[in-house]
């Protein structure tokens, strides 16, 4: 219900009489009811529609007292919704690294003999030549002791055969590829100057010393 005066002004359209201006602080601005672009559709229970523009206004103005009002309020179209936010990528884990020292336990055997005849201890420093030559181990032959490269991975002389452990071991370099050949057999004759242990290996490595090569 509504004070006279209304504090409206309307506007005639096909689809009826709608809400074109309200008076600001006027009484339908302050009642909160009624809002731009509404479309009248009835006063004091006169149906609006399909009424001339004079005849409403005649209701309005006739009416005794507050003027009761029935609104259609226009259809606002709702806003989009927000696209939802993706999620994050996950965050890779970091690749896992072996727990404890590096330690890997040597057995030198002879060639063709599954017997160990010494043992010694590669850790993340030391290369395999490195710990054959400093335990007095035999790595080369007599044309290897004359013409080795010095542990440049350059000559192919220091040719060692892992019998076990390998996995405790490095990858083989291209020089070893180079000089020995690659495949299943192949794979188990390396270098002893490119040979380091993995980072964080333990365990047992059985090394042939001067095997013959096939």
């Amino acid at each position: 219900m509504l004070e006279k005066p209304l504090g409206i002004s309307f506007a005639e359209t096909p689809a009826g009489l709608v809400v074109d201006d309200l008076v600001a602080d006027g009484n339908a601005d302050l009642s909160d009811d009624v809002y731009l672009g509404d479309t009248l559709m009835s006063v004091n229970d006169f149906a609006c529609e399909g009424k001339t523009f004079d005849a409403i206004m005649d209701v309005i103005i006739d009416a005794q007292g507050p003027v009761k009002l029935v609104l259609a309020h226009e259809a606002v179209a709702p806003e989009p919704a927000a696209a939802p936010t993706p999620a994050p990528a996950p965050t890779p884990a970091p690749a896992a690294v072996p727990n404890g020292p590096t330690n890997v336990t040597l057995a030198f055997v002879e060639a063709g003999s599954t017997i160990p005849v010494a043992e010694a201890s590669l850790d993340g420093n030391v290369v395999l030549r490195t710990a054959m030559l400093d335990g007095g181990r035999e790595l080369y032959d007599t044309w290897g002791k004359l013409m080795n490269c010095g542990g440049a991975g350059q000559c192919g002389t220091c040719v060692v055969r892992v019998l076990e452990g390998g996995d405790l071991l490095s990858e083989r370099t291209d020089a070893e590829v180079g000089h020995l050949g690659s495949g299943k057999e192949r794979n188990s004759y390396r270098l002893a100057c490119q040979v380091e242990p993995s980072k964080g290996a333990q365990g047992r490595c059985v090394v042939e010393m001067k095997p013959t090569k096939k």
